[in-house]
């Protein structure tokens, strides 16, 4: 029966104390004190999303704009959700060190290298960054979208969004507890992951403000059209009248076309400010999603030469987590150079002697082989 917005309007009621039952399409609610001193509503109220139901049965018609669900959802992003969750550990048997492998090499490009097993596959629990923030964009009007990254927790590497779907379904509701298995968790490195995502969003946000920008263009093309037209008319207007006003008036006539050109640059540019649109982000979720993984230890071999490097595979997305690079941390194809791994950004420009290396996000690098 109910809308999201009231669905949400009556969990934050329960949360805060009231309690609620549902009555085919309308709910009536017991608000506690705090609550109708809040939403300005009586102790018993009936709500609804239905029209309908509203004009017929007197019910609150709660929609989004409603004062009562505006005032819930402010207190809801003043106090913001911050926590810790771990996912629960899949019941299938997680793929071998085998074929673990020949997955890597099916999916990870490496130029020059080939992907080697360095060891068992070790189940870990993966820190993931899930942040979620209110994207405010303004520009001629004012709206607001919610924008969410999944982020590596060690190296704030965004995951792609079909991983993020998997893992948004198998989040749950509320923050769980440790569970009894004994499994180790990867170090996180907060700071790298927080700055990946806020890259993240921040990029989100500006790819969305350019399609609202082109979107506004085309409305405004219309009105910019209408506003060159009636000028230009006004100034034609004013030419005619000067050429056969008197000498004395013609400086009049001048000085207000001259007006009338400013004018028109001020409208014209009054317009065009209209489809720049700007962007505000407002954290409001930060968890650590604590994710059941893989960890795969590998050599990239080219040649004789081997470069260790770590691979982890979500178990329940079925695939890898993001491949950084080992010295610059970007998500460029690996290169198996013949000094170093490294991405094909960093591998194209020499490393000063004085650049020290980012930590490598499997907890450090074993020595090369010969």
């Amino acid at each position: 029966m109910s809308t999201a917005a009231l669905r949400f309007w009556l969990d934050y009621c329960e949360r805060a104390g009231a309690t609620f039952e549902q009555n085919g399409d309308q709910a009536l609610v017991l608000l506690p004190p705090e609550l109708q001193a809040a939403f300005g509503l009586p102790e018993e109220t009936a709500v609804t999303a239905d029209p309908d139901v509203a004009a017929e049965g007197g019910a609150l018609l709660l929609s989004p704009g409603h004062p009562a669900l505006e005032r819930a959802a402010a207190a809801v992003l003043a106090a913001g959700d911050a926590g810790h969750l771990f996912l629960a550990w899949p019941r299938p048997l997680p793929p071998s060190a085998t074929t673990l492998l020949a997955r890597a090499r099916e999916r990870l490009e490496v130029e020059h290298g080939r992907i080697d097993a360095a060891g068992e596959a070790l189940a870990v629990f993966l820190p993931l960054v899930r942040v979620l923030a209110l994207a405010t964009y303004a520009a001629d009007q004012q709206f607001q979208e919610l924008e969410e990254v999944w982020a590596d927790g060690r190296t704030g590497a965004a995951l792609p969004p079909d991983a993020v779907r998997s893992l948004a379904a198998a989040a749950p509701a509320e923050p769980a507890g440790r569970p009894g298995r004994a499994v180790p968790v990867l170090a996180p490195q907060l700071e790298a992951a927080l700055r990946g995502a806020q890259a993240a969003l921040d990029a989100r946000a500006v790819t969305r403000g350019t399609e609202l920008a082109r979107e506004a263009q085309g409305a405004l093309r219309g009105e910019a059209e209408r506003a060159e037209a009636y000028y230009a008319e006004l100034l034609t207007s004013l030419a005619r009248r000067r050429e056969s006003a008197a000498p004395e008036r013609q400086p009049l006539l001048d000085a207000q076309a001259a007006a009338t050109r400013s004018e028109r640059a001020r409208r014209l540019a009054e317009i065009s400010a209209k489809a720049q649109v700007r962007h505000e982000l407002r954290p409001v979720r930060l968890h650590l999603v604590l994710v059941p993984a893989l960890h795969l230890p590998v050599d990239i071999r080219r040649g004789e030469r081997r470069y260790a490097h770590d691979l982890v595979w979500l178990l329940p997305v079925g695939a890898f987590a993001p491949v950084v690079c080992p010295h610059c941390g970007g998500a460029a194809p690996l290169v198996a150079g013949r000094e170093r791994l490294g991405c094909r950004t960093c591998l194209a420009r020499p490393i000063s002697p004085g650049t020290a290396a980012p930590p490598h996000p499997g907890g450090g690098m074993r020595s090369p082989g010969p």
